[in-house]
């Protein structure tokens, strides 16, 4: 009931709001006693809907989506989609709840028959001026008027509500299907969300920048240095740290070259992005990069032959 209280309250302050802050007269509106009337006869409709509730969809149709109503100053409209929802749905509501949601209707009704009861007449300075003290306190001074996504929302509801109702008249679907449809719908969004998850943690290594922090920047350590090491390690027939000191021995070389600025928190992907395509190095260092990659991080075994291919394209690189 928290919609009707707000559209409750707007049609109080709408009611009272100055001359020039409406519409102009409107040939189309109707007097305030004949929407009084209109108010009692949809209230009689509605009180007889607990004995016929399947008469709620002939109801639906004959209240309008919204009525021009002349107060003698001004005119105002008063909107009935909200209404008309809860009409559509009173019949396909089970009917344990059914009660609830007539009382729901009924006060919602009533409330709009006491603000058109409560209007006063054009000039009544006197209730004007309560109606601005009432405004005035601190309860009423975050009250708004829907904004432009509360009003696209709106429509996307009643629209959606409408749908549900036209389907449920003609294929005579019950609430339950309405339910297990949201359901089915929640369930897909959820399960989209853990495959999309599973998918990123499951991703390739190769797709993954490793970063491997290293104590001092690669060329602070002569290239010839590190392919020194590189060959102590491969005497000792441990493939996979030669290839690890060898690929770094590659990274010296290019950076004391002047290929980019050091920094020893680099990853070998922006290494190699560093070079750039056009570069002649970029091709060898891609290769000495997925090798370097793959055996290293990757933790696969290594081989001579492995460790002879990263020697071959540290040679394209200068490194003879």
């Amino acid at each position: 009931m928290r919609r009707y209280a707000r559209l409750f309250l707007a049609i109080i302050f709408t009611l009272s709001l100055p001359p020039g802050c409406v519409a102009a007269a409107d040939d189309s509106a109707i007097a305030m006693s004949d929407y009084r009337t209109r108010l009692s006869e949809i209230a009689a409709k509605a009180d007889s809907l607990g004995d016929h509730p399947e008469q709620a969809s002939q109801l639906v149709s004959e209240i309008p989506d919204q009525l021009t109503v002349a107060t003698g100053t001004r005119n105002i409209t008063i909107n009935f989609h909200d209404l008309k929802d809860d009409l559509a749905g009173f019949s396909s509501t089970e009917a344990s709840q059914r009660q609830e949601r007539l009382s729901q209707i009924r006060n919602y009704l009533g409330e709009l028959q006491l603000a058109a009861d409560n209007v006063s007449p054009p000039g009544n300075a006197q209730e004007r001026e309560k109606l601005d003290e009432i405004l005035a306190r601190r309860e009423f001074h975050k009250v708004r008027g829907p904004g432009a996504r509360e009003a696209l929302l709106a429509k996307i509801y009643r629209w959606l509500a409408r749908w549900f109702f036209k389907f449920h008249l003609e294929t005579g679907a019950t609430s339950n299907w309405l339910q297990g449809l949201v359901y089915t719908l929640v369930g897909a969004a959820l399960l989209a969300a853990l495959i999309w998850t599973v998918t990123r943690l499951r991703r390739k290594e190769d797709e993954i920048p490793v970063r491997e922090i290293m104590p001092f920047s690669p060329s602070a350590k002569n290239w010839r240095t590190w392919l020194a090491e590189a060959r102590q390690a491969a005497d000792m027939q441990d493939w996979r740290n030669a290839i690890h000191l060898a690929y770094w021995a590659g990274i010296s070389s290019l950076e004391s070259g002047g290929a980019w600025k050091p920094n020893r928190a680099r990853t070998p992907r922006e290494y190699l992005r560093l070079v750039g395509s056009r570069n002649p190095h970029h091709s060898p260092l891609k290769v000495l990069t997925r090798k370097f990659e793959f055996v290293w991080y990757g933790e696969h075994e290594a081989a001579e032959a492995d460790y002879r291919e990263t020697l071959a394209q540290l040679e394209q690189l200068g490194c003879r």
